[in-house]
């Protein structure tokens, strides 16, 4: 190692300019640590005769002490070098990943390609564990070449953070009406079909892993039937209608855009993944059938909660196979069974995962049924183990109920509440994590249209069903301004108490103050927010604000056919030859 203090005064005596004698000796004889060279430092004599030196050849000094600093530092490593811990892969690290590699593509039918980010051992087993529980119909699909591996997503739409996103499915698509053939077309991307899996990913456990490696898997099933999503049957099974969306700038007979949107006033759409929103399923029919893929492999509910998705994919995707066995209790009883059998059973554990499982889609008649149950097994004198276990289990419903439950555990000192913060989905739940992150979001997915001549606003709260967890009522408070324009022409807004699913739709008509007049062919802009209240704590917090701009066609119609067929129009590549 080479003494760097030496170096900076030097190269100022070089420059120009001759320092002291006195400075000298302290540059010579500072400290220094590197092995070795100590012996010579501490010495007398030769420190009287490098002291002379340095009086008659100061020149001649700096180069011997650059040269015995080099030799010491020479030395120094040369001692080390063999104290350094070294690492020998037993065998050809290369010829294992490719080993690993090929295995899968017999086993599965796709490649693992390079590109950003080369694949490890450890990554492969998991992603062959992974695809070991889909079924044949998600192997082998002809045009399908392989998976990439990249450190983040890097076709994304400009603002849209990337970071925490572990997963993509490529290609794309848009959902445009052509005026001339008077027809729905989902017109797919030209993009190579694949999917890539982001540095992300490979922290997530096991259980999570899986899910969003087999709701991709789903997503790549999908686009080569033809998008199944856009049948009419899974539309219907779903609740997703369509509506219109006119361009900025149309004219009579232009092609517009649609769009799908989910039903507020259905309760139940595919149960979600705990690392997802609770509004990811009703976001779009490829959203909500990806999510029932994955949860039809995973979640053992899923099946008696979501009969008709159940029965739609056991016929027309999983080819019959099953992974759970079946019943003849309904979802109410089988839940409020297992529970039982748990409890008296002492399965903690087991209360937790039947409690992720109900919580996955609010269903608030299950919810109260086992929040009843488990307050009386707590009401028995205080175990800590158990205790803490069902603490943990009440964070996943959305029930005030459930809240009510965690409050009294933490008052009566019977659980920390750092032992409940120390887990992830009690974190999410948490008074902190609400009201310094959730109150805040911003409304998705906005669209504003028409239904029978009446104005309607209608769009996704992710934050809403913590809103009501919490207790908090939500009023939604919009204006609507000419683009441009600082004076807003028209104000209104919408409350909403208890919990609720999170999307939302607005009759602007009933719930503007005054009368809504709005004119057409105008550029206009909604703006959009949310306001929190609690209406015993007094507190509130305003959401970040929402806009979007549209213009109000003469003439538009908003609604979509009644007897519509979507076609599927892939790109002229070899990968969809057989489909077009």
């Amino acid at each position: 190692m080479i003494n760097l203090e030496i170096f900076k005064p030097m190269s100022k005596w070089v420059t120009g300019g001759e320092p002291s004698v006195a400075w000298y000796s302290s540059l010579v004889f500072m400290p220094y640590r590197g092995t070795n060279c100590n012996g010579f430092l501490l010495r007398s004599p030769k420190l009287w005769v490098l002291r002379s030196l340095a009086q008659l050849f100061p020149r001649f000094l700096v180069g011997l002490v650059l040269l015995l600093n080099l030799l010491c530092a020479d030395a120094s490593s040369w001692a080390q070098e063999p104290k350094r811990p070294f690492y020998e892969d037993p065998g050809d690290y290369r010829q294992q990943i490719n080993q690993l590699k090929d295995n899968f593509k017999t086993q599965f039918g796709y490649e693992l390609l390079d590109l950003e980010l080369g694949w490890k051992p450890d990554e492969i087993k998991e992603l062959t564990l992974a695809f070991s529980k889909l079924p044949e119909t998600f192997l082998h699909i002809p045009g399908v070449k392989g998976f990439y591996h990249l450190s983040k997503l890097r076709a994304a739409p400009e603002g849209m953070p990337v970071d925490d996103v572990p997963a993509a499915t490529f290609p794309g698509f848009r959902t445009v009406y052509r005026s001339s053939n008077l027809s729905y077309h989902v017109e797919v991307d030209d993009q190579e079909p694949r999917v890539e899996f982001f540095n992300t990913l490979f922290y997530e456990d096991r259980d999570k892993f899986q899910n969003i490696v087999q709701h991709e898997m789903a997503h790549v099933f999908d686009i080569f039937q033809r998008y199944l999503s856009f049948s009419p049957e899974w539309l219907k099974i779903s609740k997703f209608n369509l509506i219109h969306l006119p361009a900025l700038d149309a004219r009579p007979g232009d092609d517009y855009l649609f769009a799908a949107l989910s039903d507020p006033d259905a309760g139940h759409y595919a149960p979600v993944s705990t690392r997802q929103l609770s509004t990811y399923s009703r976001q779009s029919p490829q959203e909500d059938f990806a999510n029932s893929a994955s949860a039809y492999i995973n979640y053992p509910y899923f099946r008696y909660s979501h009969p008709k998705r159940y029965q739609f994919l056991k016929s027309k995707v999983f080819g019959g196979k099953e992974y759970f066995p079946e019943t003849r209790m309904d979802y109410q009883d089988k839940v409020v069974f297992d529970f039982e059998t748990a409890l008296t059973g002492r399965d903690w554990d087991g209360v937790i995962s039947i409690f992720r499982e109900v919580g996955r889609d609010y269903t608030p008649e299950i919810e109260s049924k086992l929040i009843e149950r488990l307050k009386k097994n707590l009401a028995d004198s205080p175990d800590s183990v158990r205790d803490a276990k069902l603490g943990v289990a009440t964070c996943y419903f959305y029930s005030p109920s459930a809240l009510e439950v965690r409050r009294n555990l933490i008052r009566k000192k019977r659980v920390p509440l750092q032992t409940l913060l120390e887990v992830r989905r009690c974190g999410l739940m948490s008074r902190r994590s609400f009201e310094r992150d959730f109150a805040l979001w911003s409304m998705r997915s906005i669209h504003f249209f028409k239904n029978k001549g009446r104005a309607q606003l209608q769009f996704l709260d992710p934050a809403l069903p913590l809103a009501g967890a919490r207790g908090f009522e939500t009023r939604y408070l919009w204006r609507i301004f000419y683009e441009g324009s600082n004076v807003h022409m028209a104000e209104g807004a919408y409350r909403v108490e208890g919990v609720r699913p999170g999307a939302i739709k607005i009759d602007l008509e009933k719930s503007v103050v005054g009368t809504l007049n709005l004119p057409t062919g105008k550029p206009l802009v909604l703006e959009l927010g949310a306001q929190r209240v609690h209406p015993r704590e007094f507190k509130r917090f305003n959401s970040n604000p929402a806009k979007i701009r549209f213009v109000i066609q003469p003439g538009f119609n908003y609604e979509a056919h009644r007897k519509l067929v979507i076609k599927i129009i892939y790109p002229d590549r070899p990968e969809f030859e057989k489909l077009n």
